[in-house]
């Protein structure tokens, strides 16, 4: 057994204000909204995928999946105080779009204060809870293997592109067309995988901004929800904070997608030792 599944998690949960979630909030909405940006024209019309801005915040759309975590707000509240005016667009766009199936998100720095209640009113409850991680540009002092298991992380290039992106679909169960390949040269983009024996078997992505800031997500499979092997996710967010720092990134967001109240999943552990710290949690609201 590792000692990423063995050891105590011990990840700085010291909070940031309002302006530093501000900041956080919109490194993760510019990787989505190249990331939507970059579906072919005719695929993402039929698939309904599309993005816009609303109040401040981003707003994200893929009608076909019908899959909630793809159709959602990210920094409602946040870099500008939420209207109740914003708040009802933002519902009436995915009533447009015929998608019933979305996130809205909160988090202790959302404003005004009765930002949640307004979310109750139109009868929204939560659904679950993300714990935001982030890392500065200070240089990564590798701790040693973190498993006997042979596991290799490789950029995906052009002669990989295919197999990546079917592994993802195939994770997923989701048909992305063409979608994914244009990820693969687009600027600031770079996406990774981990085998062991030659086989794919697990993915993550990094979206470098104009900031500086790298979001790392498209992770598959997600550690605790589709898979409990956490040492593929170690294996390449190891890679990826090494890689990242070579090209230039200036910090790193991501997030622990099943949070935990004890901080108890080898998630916290890895990414502790990543230099990652845990400013504060994000509660998805959702019509059940």
């Amino acid at each position: 057994m590792s000692d990423v599944a063995t050891a105590a998690a011990r990840i700085d949960t010291t909070p940031v204000d309002r302006r530093a979630a501000a900041a956080i909030e919109l490194a993760e909405a510019r990787a989505w909204a190249d990331l939507y940006a970059a579906a072919p024209a005719g695929w993402a019309a039929a698939a309904g995928v599309s993005s816009r801005w609303v109040g401040g915040a981003l707003v994200i759309t893929w009608a076909a999946t019908g899959r909630r975590y793809f159709s959602r707000t990210i920094g409602l509240g946040v870099a500008e105080p939420a209207t109740e005016a914003a708040l009802d667009e933002v519902l009436a766009g995915f009533e447009r779009a015929g998608i019933t199936m979305f996130l809205l998100k909160s988090l202790p720095h959302c404003e005004p204060e009765h930002y949640e209640r307004w979310l109750r009113e139109r009868g929204l409850e939560p659904f679950d809870v993300q714990d935001r991680i982030v890392r500065d540009g200070r240089p990564f002092v590798a701790t040693g293997r973190r498993t006997d298991r042979e596991l290799t992380v490789e950029h995906v290039d052009a002669a990989t592109a295919d197999e990546w992106a079917e592994f993802l679909q195939r994770v997923y169960r989701l048909d992305t067309g063409p979608w994914l390949p244009t990820l693969v040269d687009r600027p600031g983009w770079y996406q990774y995988v981990v085998r062991e024996e030659d086989r794919v078997v697990g993915a993550r992505g990094m979206y470098i901004g104009t900031d500086g800031t790298a979001w790392l997500g498209m992770d598959g499979p997600v550690p605790g929800l589709m898979t409990d092997d956490y040492e593929l996710d170690a294996a390449l967010c190891t890679h990826m904070v090494e890689d990242g720092l070579a090209r230039g990134a200036t910090g790193f967001v991501t997030d622990i997608e099943i949070a935990s109240t004890a901080m108890d999943t080898p998630a916290y552990t890895y990414f502790a030792q990543l230099g990652f710290s845990l400013p504060y949690s994000r509660t998805h609201y959702a019509r059940l």
